[in-house]
């Protein structure tokens, strides 16, 4: 029975790579780079789809918590009605030094209702950061206060049509006798709504 030429090829083509270890040592090489290239471009793959997947993940889960809040339209309404609020208990003064006279005029009328052992101490006003025009004038008490005149002081603050905050409060007790430190700041639109140097403090 005679070979056919398909017979011969591959008989010549074991005895080529039977008998030339060059050739078996290219192919091996070749088929290393093959295998090391599919698995860089599977490792490729595999990072390019979980980088996907955290990106539709990570907008999935804004998605989320965004559905079903439109209270925060109402609050957003609702923090610009405490701004505007705000914004008019905010008197005007011509000077800061207008505005440092108002406030000692308003920290003796405290000092008269419930505190006349106190002292006060004026403080720099302060320009607030962001805030054209506006400024902060503190002021600081000190001294004997018992603690229903503390309160009532505290409550004629609270109820005064313009905004005075507490910045610091102190109680210490010298042989049982309570004093106190308040340091309120009040707020004012100074000029024509630019910050003022202190130069302008003189009124």
């Amino acid at each position: 029975m005679k070979s056919g030429p398909w017979s011969e090829q591959l008989r010549g083509m074991r005895q080529e790579w039977q008998g030339n270890p060059r050739l078996r040592l290219g192919v091996l090489v070749v088929v290393a780079i093959s295998v090391l290239f599919a698995c860089l471009t599977l490792n490729d793959w595999r990072h390019a789809l979980h980088a996907q997947y955290q990106q539709r993940t990570l907008q999935l889960y804004k998605m989320s918590a965004l559905a079903g809040q439109e209270h925060w339209l109402s609050r957003a309404q609702s923090a610009k009605d405490v701004e505007k609020a705000l914004q008019a208990e905010i008197p005007n003064a011509t000077t800061i030094g207008l505005a440092q006279a108002e406030v000692q005029t308003m920290v003796r009328q405290l000092i008269d209702a419930f505190g006349r052992k106190m002292t006060t101490e004026s403080r720099p006003p302060v320009a607030v950061p962001g805030q054209p025009g506006l400024w902060r004038v503190p002021v600081t008490l000190r001294g004997a206060l018992s603690s229903t005149q503390l309160l009532e002081m505290l409550r004629r603050l609270e109820d005064a049509d313009r905004l005075v905050v507490i910045d610091e409060s102190q109680i210490t007790f010298t042989q049982g006798v309570p004093t106190v430190s308040l340091t309120l700041s009040a707020f004012y639109r100074v000029g024509d709504g630019k910050p003022q140097g202190d130069g302008n403090g003189a009124g």
